[in-house]
């Protein structure tokens, strides 16, 4: 797997995720450039997945964080949406009534 595979596999929550974190963290510096674009349709995936109890809403904060700062991974698409997921101080804490409406609002 590459960094731009393990870029995709980490951003939809594939079976091989934590295999993609180990090849994400050994990237060098250099190699930060935007490798991967995070789609409306990926991120979508991953909140109804959520939402169906599939992935923890501590994981999804941690998820949100990891993209948000990232430089390799292209979220301009759901950036309102990482950036709320991401910071909770200003956001308020994460429930799954914040998930839900995020989907709503990215469905429009």
């Amino acid at each position: 797997m590459n960094r731009a595979e393990a870029l995709a596999e980490f951003t939809s929550f594939g079976k091989q995720k934590d295999e993609a974190i180990s090849i994400i963290v050994s990237a060098t510096s250099d190699e930060q450039s935007p490798a991967y674009t995070l789609t409306l349709a990926t991120a979508l995936d991953v909140f109804t997945r959520c939402l169906a109890g599939e992935i923890d809403l501590d994981d999804l904060e941690l998820w949100a964080n990891v993209i948000e700062s990232r430089t390799d991974i292209d979220h301009s698409a759901v950036e309102g949406a990482i950036y709320a997921l991401s910071n909770s101080e200003q956001m308020g804490e994460l429930d799954i009534s914040k998930v839900e409406r995020l989907v709503e609002l990215l469905k429009f």
